[in-house]
């Protein structure tokens, strides 16, 4: 069959046609438009994730910053206390107060005021050209109460100076033991880890140590570094060497302090000598410790 298309049904087919056209790019444009607008809210959905994690991590940094900032605070607040401690009693060691009380006329002058304040004090030690100017303490009780307890019994992370609870530091021993912190900040032994180099050990090569009753110098003659064994360990203990019970024994102990020194100060030892020993930890190994051993100048 054919058929006949008339002018107005032409007409109406394109006029339809051209409906249909525009339908459909609208319809195509729309999907388009649409296709943009989730684009644009699934960047801006992202985008503000994004500030949120941002805000968050930027928080959280803030957060630590503030953290930090106050540890740093305490921790130059303690500092600052020990310091000030510390001053107190070396002023009051330069300036002596007069005393006259018999129980303790026996004491040397410049310790009397401060032994009243703590009974356990039993001298004063100065490595001359360095900031080692401290009390010495000594516990009977516990022999590490002073790791974190300063002179005034105060809880301190820097503790105090003390003698080995098995030392008679008046009689005295052969050798008397005094241990404290290696602290960052240089107080106590912090700056005993200088005398790993032998030019700074020769231009500081003197102590002395004040018992409560009398005063010493030493010299120093050996510096080492060693490690804490356990006790049933077979290996040299030099923080057990105490007195030497005959001259055979001395030279043991010589012989096994010489195998841990960092260098030959060309200073030795001998039976009989009174000796002194620093104590403290370094940092180089795990259990590690440094000592300085000093014999008296008579």
């Amino acid at each position: 069959m054919i058929t006949y298309w008339y002018g107005e049904d032409m007409d109406k087919y394109n006029s339809d046609k051209a409906m249909q056209d525009r339908i459909d790019r609208l319809t195509k444009e729309n999907k388009d438009l649409k296709h943009k607008i989730n684009k644009l809210d699934n960047d801006n959905y992202n985008r503000k994730k994004g500030r949120g994690l941002l805000g968050k991590i930027g928080m959280f940094l803030f957060l630590l910053g503030v953290a930090l900032l106050v540890i740093l605070i305490y921790e130059g607040y303690k500092d600052y206390r020990s310091a000030k401690s510390v001053k107190k009693l070396q002023e009051e060691r330069e300036s002596p107060s007069n005393i006259d009380d018999a129980d303790v006329s026996d004491i040397l002058p410049e310790y009397r005021k401060m032994y009243g304040t703590n009974s356990d004090l039993v001298g004063w030690i100065v490595v001359e050209e360095t900031d080692i100017n401290y009390p010495v303490v000594q516990s009977k009780v516990y022999q590490e109460y002073y790791l974190d307890h300063n002179f005034d019994g105060e809880e301190d992370d820097a503790g105090a100076i003390f003698a080995d609870a098995r030392n008679d530091v008046f009689l005295p021993d052969d050798n008397i033991i005094l241990y404290g912190h290696n602290m960052k900040n240089g107080s106590m032994f912090g700056t005993l880890q200088s005398y790993l180099d032998k030019t700074y050990y020769d231009s500081h090569k003197t102590i002395s140590f004040d018992t409560l009753y009398d005063r010493h110098k030493y010299e120093i003659v050996s510096v080492g570094l060693s490690k804490i064994s356990d006790e049933s360990a077979d290996t040299f203990k030099y923080y057990n060497f105490l007195n030497a019970s005959n001259k055979k024994e001395f030279g043991n102990y010589v012989k096994n302090i010489k195998k841990l020194e960092a260098y030959d100060t060309g200073v030795s030892m001998k039976y009989g000598d009174k000796l002194i020993t620093l104590s403290t930890c370094n940092s180089v190994e795990e259990d590690g410790r440094l000592f300085i051993i000093a014999r008296e100048i008579k």
